[in-house]
């Protein structure tokens, strides 16, 4: 694509100035680290010492009220920093989220010794969070779980449970673990406590992934850790809700992130289709290459308006959880179209490990799982609109 590396985006011509700010303070730091994607995927490792630099652009923090000590940001312009982490590396969007949730739920639940334990360090850069939600046999029915959390005499809790596929548990050194008091409550015995690195009775176990290669995925395994009461976050019974609360910015961070990566392979399948020669002539030259390229462009414009027109809804005041659910859909659906043409263009190199649509099209199809898989916002949709729930 023929554009000037320093000039802004067309696409943020329609920003205000503090959001494109945002944007432009982003990419640059973005920019900045991009020369180490090639070994922390090959690695398979994340290197931490980014996050700090991360912290100072605004991830996590610009989703935290000024008063826990963060930036106050807009959704929207929260949401434009995912994407300009999903156009740059999506394993950079997937811990940032989670780094995200956990802010936001020490944010909007937690106690002030909690705050200043948890939120405030992990806002400075001094302790990384994970949440711990998903197990073997419960994924889309959260309420399902069956970690169980044990009081005990002293008023501790013992848990004792799986948890799998949990972001940042491998550098984190503390996390967000939802177990259920009682399992004959349902829902509405699971309870959301803090598990600290130095408590004994856990153990974390990698999980190699197809996708995001160099972000942390784990299972970790609870054997009897014992979380005293004031690690408990929230109100007994009031885990799932309280995770609920902040499906909205996840679903709508994921959103944005997908709508990245879909710039990303325009970008890539351009200049590839620019610089590439076949039959004496520019591969752009070719009707079918171009058709491949309108289309990407087509579906990321797209993308970008659904997930945009849902940050401002929310930055409204709505609710909107049904456009969050219809951005999340819309997004990841339409990243994974935009980058399995990148590697059409690209051809045989585009099936290449260490080429950029490669990373790509792996990390595009993640993103249709977490945070509600594609088929959860469907459901979700339909029940809004029809007032049926097929789930239950």
């Amino acid at each position: 694509m023929k554009t000037d590396p320093q000039a802004d985006p067309a696409h943020w011509a329609c920003l205000d100035k503090d959001c494109a700010d945002v944007a432009r303070r982003a990419r640059r730091y973005l920019d900045e680290i991009s020369p180490l994607i090639p070994a922390a995927e090959r690695d398979r490792t994340l290197p931490v010492e980014i996050i700090p630099g991360l912290l100072d652009a605004g991830f996590v923090r610009g989703a935290i009220p000024v008063r826990d000590g963060g930036l106050g940001l807009s959704h929207l312009q929260t949401a434009l920093l995912m994407e300009e982490a999903g156009r740059c590396w999506a394993s950079i969007r997937t811990t940032a989220n989670i780094l995200t949730l956990v802010a936001e739920l020490l944010s909007a639940a937690g106690s002030t010794e909690q705050k200043q334990r948890f939120l405030r360090p992990l806002l400075a850069g001094e302790r990384m969070g994970w949440f711990a939600i998903t197990e073997p046999e419960a994924g889309s029915d959260a309420a399902s779980l069956t970690t169980l959390a044990e009081r005990l005499p002293t008023g501790s809790y013992r848990l004792t449970g799986r948890k799998a596929y949990i972001t940042n548990a491998s550098y984190g050194d503390f996390g967000v673990v939802l177990a259920t008091v009682d399992p004959g409550l349902g829902a509405r015995g699971v309870t959301a406590f803090l598990v600290e690195q130095g408590a004994g009775g856990y153990r974390v176990v990698a999980r190699p992934q197809l996708s995001v290669r160099a972000a942390s995925c784990c299972d970790v395994v609870l054997d009897g850790v014992v979380v005293p009461a004031e690690n408990m976050l929230g109100d007994v019974g009031r885990g799932l809700s309280l995770a609920m609360r902040a499906v909205n910015g996840g679903r709508l961070n994921v959103s944005a992130g997908c709508t990245g990566i879909a710039q990303a392979a325009l970008e890539a399948a351009s200049a590839h289709a620019v610089s590439r020669t076949q039959f004496g002539k520019q591969l752009a030259s070719f009707q079918l290459v171009q058709q491949l390229i309108a289309d990407i462009a087509v579906q990321t414009n797209a993308a970008r308006q659904v997930y945009q027109s849902a940050a401002r809804l929310l930055d409204a005041g709505a609710d909107a959880r049904v456009e969050c659910s219809m951005s999340k859909y819309f997004c990841s659906e339409a990243a994974n179209q935009a980058a399995t043409k990148a590697v059409q263009v690209y051809g045989a190199a585009g099936l290449m490990e260490g080429n950029v649509a490669e990373r790509l099209f792996r990390d595009a199809r993640e993103a249709t799982i977490p945070e509600g898989t594609s088929q959860m916002q469907i459901l979700q949709i339909g029940k809004a609109l029809l007032g049926v729930s097929a789930v239950r």
